[in-house]
């Protein structure tokens, strides 16, 4: 992608797309070990470097441990997601720009939680 044609907002709308896809299906089909892992680094509050790495990180991390209980799209979805966050973070703006308080990501997380609560 070149610099030119970069555009942080579209960029940043796909990874979280990406992430409520991946919710979506975790919730579905009930895959808890990965929506834990999710959990832990989505929804963004803000889309800085610091945000973007753990993100990352903690989607890698899943792969690494748990990656033969991921279907074939949601490996692929955690592809896209890596290439997604790559161009964002080669584009974007420096770590300092954005700033996340730990207080806004448990409201949101919380938030997520309680409208998308499954039942057994």
């Amino acid at each position: 992608m070149s610099a030119d044609s970069f555009d942080p907002k579209l960029a940043a709308e796909q990874i979280d797309e990406i992430c409520l896809r991946l919710f979506d299906s975790w919730c579905d089909t009930r895959n808890v070990i990965s929506l834990t892992f999710l959990l832990r680094c989505w929804p963004l509050i803000s889309m800085d470097a610091a945000s973007l790495r753990q993100l990352r990180h903690t989607l890698g991390e899943l792969q690494e441990s748990h990656g033969k209980i991921l279907a074939e799209e949601q490996a692929q979805l955690l592809v896209e997601l890596k290439q997604r966050i790559d161009d964002l973070q080669v584009h974007g703006p420096e770590d300092g720009a954005m700033v996340r308080h730990s207080r806004d990501r448990a409201w949101a997380t919380s938030k997520l939680l309680r409208l998308c609560r499954v039942e057994p």
